[in-house]
């Protein structure tokens, strides 16, 4: 499913939505953007009924809402806006978060990196949150802090920002769902 909202209160809840990815730019258009952009419908019927892509009418304030809300007040420095165009992927609703949700932050400009193009990325976030394959995840085993990552997949918690991705717990969520559909 896909969403263009105007402000991320607006996403409705939804308890057959196992992710979240929220598209986050800031204010500068970027080709990068261009390539969520022109795909985005695209992305949103591939990734499935159980899973949403969401993006902003004003991407500058759509993303300051998500990063304030999945980041807390730990993006003082702006360390955040460094690695614009990215993907929050999460797997709670705004209104559900909890201190363990999942805050997987994917920089676009490394994204076609891991994968070898575009296509490649769009399937393997597809199948990974269709349950499908975690072969997106293993794709960022090798992580470090976000200030000096701008090129890795990063997992923030709010009490202690950028510390890496925990592989480990994506896998084990992606098999229990797994178990549970099939």
């Amino acid at each position: 499913m896909g969403y263009v909202l105007n402000q991320l209160s607006n996403l409705p809840v939804d308890d057959n939505i196992n992710f979240y990815i929220f598209v986050v730019n800031g204010q500068y258009h970027d080709p990068l953007y261009d390539v969520i952009q022109s795909n985005f419908v695209q992305i949103a019927r591939e990734i499935g009924d159980n899973a949403v892509v969401a993006m902003g009418t004003d991407s500058k304030a759509f993303t300051t809402s998500v990063a304030r809300k999945y980041l807390g007040d730990g993006n003082s420095d702006g360390s955040f806006t460094k690695i614009l165009p990215a993907l929050l992927i999460t797997n709670d609703h705004p209104d559900d978060l909890k201190v363990d949700s999942l805050r997987l932050i994917v920089p676009l400009k490394h994204a076609e990196n891991h994968f070898g193009n575009w296509h490649q990325f769009f399937d393997s976030l597809a199948q990974f949150v269709r349950g499908e394959n975690d072969d997106f995840a293993k794709r960022f085993e090798d992580t470090g802090d976000l200030l000096d990552a701008s090129n890795k997949v990063v997992m923030l918690q709010p009490n202690f920002f950028g510390l890496g991705l925990n592989i480990n717990e994506l896998l084990d969520r992606w098999w229990a769902r797994k178990s549970d559909t099939g």
